[in-house]
């Protein structure tokens, strides 16, 4: 699980998406292959947000894996993405479920890392193995 704040592909959730996935498509950088990707609308903290969902599997691997990552806007042109991959094993993905839905609750309690941080740039926080 990680947490990142960057202004790298736009102000909006949208711009992010739409950049994240261009990077992510591009193999030979990524390292991603065979993506399959979903996008949809959902809020955060009263926020619109974008839900991006991507089937995947590293080029040198042929191991399935599952990426889910939630976009929403933040103050001053930049993006908070929070990020889950792990294995697409049955339990792995059970598991995700539920670390997504506690890491949500926990940014509308906790929105302050944009206020930790120098203005612009991006800002990266992971949580777990």
């Amino acid at each position: 699980m990680s947490l990142k704040r960057d202004s790298s592909y736009g102000p909006t959730p949208k711009a992010a998406v739409a950049g994240q996935l261009e990077w992510y498509r591009d193999t030979p950088e990524s390292s991603m292959a065979d993506l399959k990707a979903v996008t949809r609308p959902t809020r955060q903290n009263g926020k619109e947000a974008l839900l991006l969902e991507i089937d995947y599997h590293y080029a040198d691997r042929s191991e399935a894996r599952r990426r889910v990552e939630v976009f929403v806007a933040g103050k001053a042109g930049h993006v908070y993405q929070l990020l889950f991959d792990t294995v697409a094993t049955h339990e792995r993905l059970a598991e995700q479920k539920e670390l997504l839905a506690a890491a949500r609750a926990q940014l509308l309690i906790d929105t302050s890392v944009r206020g930790r941080e120098e203005a612009g740039g991006s800002a990266m926080s992971t949580v777990g193995p």
